[in-house]
């Protein structure tokens, strides 16, 4: 396998095209005892202790696209949150039962779990992080009213609301210590927040000219942070001091280069190099960059390549204790596989990895209906990080020449939560009710402000209480 980079010319992904539903997410447990990922838009389980695919209960799956899977620390259980507004918890030690559903009334976007498992973070399209207890029902109250002009306040005035952006938040990230907070948005920004006081801002790292795509931290450096963008380049931060360390421009050798980063992970113990696995969307290739831990810094004249016949990667996770690379492919022909799988270490393919025959051997001819197929893709092709709303997008004028690639990022109609409607018969008012909005998410970012939202939630309880 050579160790210098092959750019293999984009293949645009074509709906019609599609013969099988490809897999979106891939996780795997601490223990290396399952391998959880999404297909045909609902959960599935590869149990590696009984070399077989788990089954769940039909009834139990999400109705909506799986946004995020990750297991709890001590794999005891497995969360999984969905643009149908439910978060789901399953238990890995009873063949994956579905023991409890929370309804979160918001189209998640993505999630983390915070340090001890109680508690997950999720993220809506309107750039607000809730927060929900998976422990104490009591915790997670849910208000819906029927006036739509006054969601935003309701939204603002929400005892689970953690902090916002003005854009839709792409990927959330805990700080090893977890005293901190990283999220990063379609805005360019990545925002350094101290936990659970995220009004208190610690930095910003500033530097991306388009949406950040995926942000990941480096196991041995609790400092470094990479993100990738849909500007085309790898950055490494230091993210305490919101310092870009280095920029990797992959716009010269691909066009329109947009990088995602999949997997970071140190190689052995003996040595001070950590491996970046990446993919660019489109591309054929995956994409593997070498990085010294101890100077902070990429080597780009190590850039390594694996060229794929079959389609481009989609989702990349890092399995059997680091020994494999397991990959999702784009099926257009039914010849295809959905998964592949590479040795870490030479970097040949696996042909006879039990994981790959395994989730290969099930039927991914696709079943959805077309419409569920279309926000499967665009899922998969990473068109959500250029659809979700921004409120300062909102608020800007749309003939202004910097923003016409906003006309791109609309949403579908169907994707429009509720609590982001605009009616056009009451424009003047609902734009009103924005502007009010505004001021009190900044709020939220100041610990003067945070108090005044604990004294006014405090009062309307009061108030409730005495009617």
């Amino acid at each position: 396998m050579s160790t210098t980079a092959v750019f293999i010319p984009p293949q645009i992904m074509v709906t019609s095209n599609v013969e099988k539903v490809p897999i979106s997410i891939i996780t795997h447990s601490s223990d290396s005892n399952f391998i959880a990922y999404r297909l045909n838009n609902k959960l599935n389980i590869f149990d590696n202790k009984l070399n077989k695919l788990g089954e769940l209960e039909s009834g139990s799956q999400h109705t909506g696209i799986i946004r995020s899977i990750e297991f709890t620390k001590n794999n005891q259980s497995l969360i999984t949150s969905s643009s149908d507004k439910f978060l789901k918890i399953w238990d890995t030690t009873n063949n994956f039962k579905n023991i409890k559903s929370i309804n979160t009334n918001k189209k998640i976007i993505c999630s983390i779990l915070n340090k001890d498992d109680s508690e997950i973070l999720v993220s809506d399209k309107c750039g607000d992080v809730f927060k929900y207890s998976l422990i104490d029902d009591s915790k997670n109250k849910i208000e819906v009213s029927g006036d739509k002009s006054a969601k935003h306040d309701e939204k603002e005035s929400d005892k689970n609301l953690v902090f916002g952006h003005y854009s839709s938040i792409v990927d959330i990230k805990f700080s090893p210590c977890f005293n901190y907070l990283l999220s990063a948005d379609r805005d360019e920004k990545i925002r350094v927040s101290h936990y659970p006081n995220c009004f208190d801002i610690e930095s910003f790292c500033l530097g991306h000219t388009k949406y950040v795509t995926e942000i990941l931290l480096v196991p041995g450096r609790d400092d470094l942070l990479i993100s990738g963008s849909g500007d085309g380049t790898i950055k490494l931060w230091n993210w305490k001091q919101g310092k870009c360390l280095q920029t990797v421009d992959f716009n010269s050798k691909h066009e329109n280069a947009i990088t995602i980063p999949q997997v970071v992970f140190k190689v052995d113990a003996t040595t001070t190099t950590n491996q970046l696995i990446f993919s660019i969307e489109n591309s054929n290739n995956i994409y593997i960059l070498p990085m010294n831990v101890e100077k902070g810094e990429f080597n780009q004249s190590e850039l390594k390549t694996i060229p794929l016949t079959q389609s481009s990667p989609i989702s990349i996770d890092l399995i059997d204790n680091g020994k494999t690379i397991l990959a999702s492919l784009l099926p257009t022909t039914k010849e295809v596989d959905v998964a592949i799988a590479f040795d870490s270490t030479t970097l040949s393919q696996q042909s006879d990895n039990k994981v790959v025959i395994a989730i290969n051997s099930v039927d991914a001819s696709t079943t959805l209906k077309p419409a569920e197929l279309k926000s499967v893709l665009e899922s998969i092709e990473k068109k959500q990080y250029r659809k979700h709303v921004s409120y300062s997008k909102q608020m800007m004028n749309s003939t202004d020449n910097k923003n016409k690639e906003d006309d791109d990022l609309s949403l579908d109609e169907q994707d429009i939560d509720d609590t982001t409607d605009i009616n056009n018969n009451n424009k003047n008012k609902n734009q009103e009710t924005i502007q009010d909005s505004r001021p009190l998410k900044l709020r939220k970012m100041t610990i003067e402000g945070d108090k005044e939202i604990q004294k006014e939630l405090e009062e309307k309880e009061s108030k409730k209480q005495e009617e």
